[in-house]
């Protein structure tokens, strides 16, 4: 048990090294391509690479008829209006400020989990996102504490994560009955059919004059493969065995990756500050993951709900 436990651990911390990256090959392909282009590309490749790749290894499951409207809700907040919110986003502030926005989803998705399926809360749960919270702060903002980004980009992201509290409500109801594969490869074809018409409406003459070359097209298969497909897959495993709670905890980790990409890539550097916040948010995660007395079951001790 034990064993399989830091297995689930390290293969949700793989899951956010992949989307970690994801922030570098977006501005990558930002310099040629528009974001509902490299979404339209990226989920095609990835849905018809989940939906082969599935079938050959007979992980693809077809879903219910009455759960078909949930997984095309659920394309809709993710990968459609997450994703389009997110690469737009991307497009006008820098990848470390986007993904620490998008780290914040840790601090609502609890009170989602109980909402809608009374997940409990323990105090260090608690604890443990708050502290993880206020370590992303200090490697975003530094000494200074000041926002120097787009306002705009601020708003685009937020709504990415509006949408992300969206799918997490929908997504636990579906790892109950489906594997990872199957939820993930339905959830990019749908989210594909999402994009379509926009990618003909807004992009298409963009998209046929673009230069195209061999950075572009390897960090567009970058996106579809690690991040629209095996980081999924391997989140989506993690929900079903941690919970959505707990899994959720570990996007407080993007940042923190984030910025040692972009460290390795654009040559931004880290002041000792900003490793200090890394430390914090470490221990916010230790402590997320540790299990006792469930905070929402202490306040019921004492008459009170939480809400």
């Amino acid at each position: 048990m034990l064993l399989k436990k830091y297995m689930v651990y390290g293969i949700v911390i793989l899951a956010m090294l992949f989307w970690s990256a994801t922030y570098i090959w977006y501005k990558v392909v930002f310099e040629t391509l528009r974001p509902i282009s490299v979404m339209t590309i990226r989920l095609l490749f990835s849905s018809m690479f989940l939906l082969i790749f599935s079938s050959l290894i007979k992980k693809l499951q077809i879903p219910n008829r009455k759960d078909f409207g949930w997984l095309l809700l659920l394309s809709l907040f993710q990968p459609f209006l997450y994703f389009l919110a997110e690469s737009y986003g991307v497009s006008i502030v820098s990848p470390t400020v986007a993904a620490v926005i998008i780290s914040t989803i840790p601090v609502f998705t609890p009170l989602v989990a109980y909402l809608f399926f009374r997940q409990t809360i323990t105090i260090y749960n608690f604890w443990g996102i708050l502290i993880s919270f206020i370590g992303v702060i200090m490697v975003l903002l530094g000494k200074s504490f000041m926002f120097d980004g787009s306002v705009l980009g601020l708003i685009i992201l937020i709504g990415a994560v509006l949408s992300a509290l969206g799918y997490a409500a929908i997504i636990v109801r579906l790892t109950d009955k489906y594997n990872a594969f199957t939820i993930i490869s339905w959830q990019n074809l749908f989210g594909f059919f999402y994009f379509l018409p926009f990618f003909f409406i807004f992009d298409y003459k963009h998209f046929v004059t673009a230069p195209f070359s061999q950075t572009l097209v390897l960090n567009l298969i970058y996106l579809s493969l690690f991040g629209s497909s095996l980081a999924y897959v391997l989140f989506t495993y993690s929900i079903k065995t941690i919970g959505i709670t707990k899994a959720s905890l570990f996007t407080n980790t993007i940042p923190l990756f984030t910025a040692l990409f972009a460290y390795l890539k654009f040559g931004e550097t880290l002041t000792a500050y900003k490793y200090l916040g890394i430390i914090v948010v470490l221990i916010g995660l230790y402590l997320g993951q540790t299990k006792r007395t469930s905070l929402i079951q202490n306040k019921k001790k004492k008459n009170m709900t939480f809400k």
